[in-house]
């Protein structure tokens, strides 16, 4: 009876053991897929990856293993004396493990005062893996927020950066296509921007400026510099409260003391940090009265502890320096204009003459910074350094040159020199126009030479202006009001060569015979072989007089 009774219990503690291995590889499963919320984005750069998905993973991974040994273990096992059963034994290991245990030197004489044997009592270990739980959910908080309001402003960084870092790019079709549709997303969402600070609707918004903030030109820059902030802030919290809790007295701070004892060879026989062998008082009532029992117990899962939290403490100190680097790196390049300048100006430098890249800075200067100012803004130069950051210089510099373009084609007020010169060249020979036909008859004859002599002379200019230009043409127009305007258009390419014709008008009035005898002719010669391009309109058809070039 006696054996069958022994073998019915091994059965029990075999199956007890099944249901505490099945359990424990449930819990595993369901952390694991708990991770999935903790999947990195392209919004972001590696230092922030760092804290909020590689500490976060292993931290949460470190409690997994803490808590398999708690509670699919025995983390604790006492010495008890030899009259205790095993039903004892296992009420007092369960409770020394609940209610704390003490640590006093081998060589020291426990304690006779219970105020005493209370204050050294070690009370950490059965919260470890809460508190490493607590530490990774601290880690992903800047993270969470970034993410909940970075998009409230209309720019999409995360759909921005992963469109552009799509393996698809390769293909120049389809990257043409990639570029101009983040151009134009980037575009609408700064145009957004300042329309929605411009025009404030809302008698609310306009008394509370804070329910603005999210379309200040500056609202994700400032967002993600303060993002920054509560990264370093995080890991100097996490540090602090490593030294709470584990109740380090004896150092200041915690790791410098653990490296300390590990280099002169302390062990925690000496020191008392994470110690194995411990003490557990208990009292239990026999026949009416309390009866105190000291056990000696043994703390398996201090071993783990010790090592964890070394390991955790180290690089926390490390991810401090490089977050505390990578944030004044992201402070120095996003406050300062001169950083952004330069940042914009480098990558449309790279999309100019290779041999000359000096004369887009000489030449577009004050261009590029009315572009920085009133087009891509603070987070504009964001956008594009995300975009640098994890698709490439190159990618960066294409888009760049997209929004620029972009910019051209709506400011045409500051496009290059060189289309200003053409602008002032056909105001001054509109002019000279006027004076010529406002003079006498045998006046104008001359005037008219003249200014035929000063229009061949220019013609090479133009000439070598528009024949530097792959496609479009500028058209100065003239209303009936007599005001000008600047307008681009695509001009088609064909297989023949073709020549372009400027044509100044005037006001309209009656020219003399003369003038419209030699305008005749001259119409008649360019018929066949000239494509006219009209500058202007307003003036009767009869004043026009063509500019063959």
């Amino acid at each position: 009876m006696i054996l069958a009774r022994r073998r019915g219990h091994g059965r029990d503690l075999h199956y007890q053991q099944a249901a505490v291995l099945e359990v424990g590889a449930m819990v595993l499963q369901n952390m694991f897929s708990a991770l999935s919320f903790l999947h990195y984005r392209k919004d972001d750069d590696f230092v922030d990856r760092l804290s909020y998905f590689y500490t976060s993973s292993f931290l949460i991974m470190m409690a997994v293993l803490v808590s398999f040994k708690q509670f699919g273990g025995r983390p604790l096992e006492c010495w008890v004396p030899a009259q205790f059963t095993a039903s004892w034994e296992a009420y007092t290991e369960m409770y020394c493990w609940a209610q704390n245990t003490y640590w006093v030197p081998i060589e020291q004489d426990i304690p006779v005062d219970i105020a005493e044997r209370e204050y050294r009592q070690i009370s950490y270990y059965q919260w470890v893996p809460f508190f490493l739980l607590i530490e990774a959910f601290l880690y992903y908080i800047p993270c969470l927020m970034w993410r909940l309001m970075s998009d409230k402003s209309g720019i999409r960084m995360n759909d921005i950066v992963q469109l552009a870092t799509e393996k698809e790019n390769i293909e120049p079709d389809y990257r043409i296509r990639t570029i101009e549709s983040l151009s134009r997303h980037i575009e609408s969402a700064l145009r957004y921007q300042h329309t929605a600070t411009s025009r404030t609707q809302y008698t609310l918004h306009r008394v509370f400026k804070c329910f603005n903030m999210r379309y200040y030109e500056s609202y994700v820059t400032g967002l993600y510099l303060m993002t920054k902030i509560m990264y370093v802030g995080n890991i100097l919290t996490n540090l602090i409260l490593v030294n709470k809790f584990l109740e380090t007295d004896e150092y200041s701070v915690y790791g410098f003391g653990v490296l300390r004892d590990l280099l002169f060879g302390r062990s925690w026989m000496e020191s008392g940090n994470f110690p194995r062998v411990t003490l557990c008082d208990f009292e239990v009532r026999v026949l009416g009265n309390n009866q105190r029992h000291s056990v000696q117990c043994v703390l398996v899962i201090n071993i783990f502890n010790e090592k964890i939290f070394i390991l955790v403490w180290l690089w926390f100190s490390v991810l401090l320096v490089a977050a505390t680097l990578d944030a004044l790196y992201w402070f120095s390049i996003s406050l300062f204009h001169r950083d952004r300048f330069r940042f914009v100006l480098r990558h449309l430098e790279l999309t100019s003459d290779p041999d000359k890249p000096e004369l887009f800075r000489k030449e577009k200067r004050k261009q590029v910074e009315h572009f920085l100012k009133t087009y891509l803004k603070v987070d504009g130069v964001l956008v594009l350094r995300m975009i640098a950051l994890h698709a490439g210089v190159m990618y960066c510099t294409e888009v760049t040159d997209a929004l620029w373009k972009r910019y051209l084609s709506q400011h045409p007020e500051n496009l290059i020199d060189e289309d200003s010169s053409l602008i002032n060249f056909a105001r001054t020979q509109s002019i000279r126009r006027k004076r010529n036909c406002s003079g006498s008859g045998s006046d104008r004859e001359g005037a008219g030479g003249g200014s035929r002599r000063g229009l061949t002379s220019n013609n090479s200019r133009i000439t070598r202006f528009l024949s530097s230009r792959h496609s479009g043409s500028f058209r100065l127009k003239r209303g009936q009001s007599g005001n000008r305007s600047l307008t681009t258009g695509s001009v088609a390419r064909s297989p023949s060569p073709k020549r372009t014709v400027v044509t100044i008008t005037s006001p309209s009035r009656d020219p003399s015979p003369d003038v419209l005898q030699r305008n005749h002719l001259r119409s008649a010669r360019s018929a066949t072989s000239v494509n006219t391009a009209v500058v202007g309109g307003g003036g009767s058809a009869e004043s026009a007089a063509p500019l063959l070039l």
